[in-house]
């Protein structure tokens, strides 16, 4: 905190609402820059999102490599979906099974406006999870800039021979 003169005083913020404003602070901010790289570099800007975006998932990867079992489903999935509590809201696991887990996503706290710009933002998930397990992958089947109502991050077990 800054230290301020004894004679000056400044109401204190609880510490869950500094969060919750810094988070819609820094997602706003994420936004915007996405946008303005998009919409001023078109398919390179995208291009430029998705590097960014693996070299972020491949950093949390190694973070995560001392709490997340290697290869496997449910840590892998709870580790994401730990992730997802930091930023989103509304959500909820509609299929937690051993070959595969549904995320579902009602309101984007982003909210993209095109696909395009939602898989190049999502490349750190996928990134991230397929960092952690060769044998695990990350899609969005649903999407809410596709049209659909919600988006569906699906993280699965692949069959070794489709690697």
């Amino acid at each position: 905190m800054i230290e301020l003169p004894e004679h000056i005083q400044i109401e204190e913020v609880p510490i869950e609402k500094r969060y919750r404003s810094v988070t819609a602070g820094l997602i706003r901010r994420i936004k915007i820059l996405y946008d303005a790289i998009y919409k001023k570099f078109g398919k390179e800007g995208l291009d430029l999102i998705r590097e960014v975006g693996d070299e972020y998932g491949r950093e949390i990867a190694e973070r995560a490599r001392k709490k997340v079992k290697a290869g496997d489903l449910e840590s892998v999935a709870l580790y994401v979906i730990r992730i997802f509590n930091t930023l989103r809201g509304n959500g909820e696991v509609v299929e937690f099974s051993d070959k595969r887990v549904v995320i579902r996503v009602r309101e984007c706290p982003y909210p993209w406006e095109t696909p395009e710009m939602c898989e190049a933002h999502t490349r750190m998930e996928k990134t991230l999870v397929e960092t952690l397990g060769k044998n695990l992958r990350y899609r969005i089947d649903k999407s809410i800039p596709k049209g659909d109502s919600y988006c569906d991050h699906v993280i699965e077990i692949i069959d070794p021979n489709q690697q």
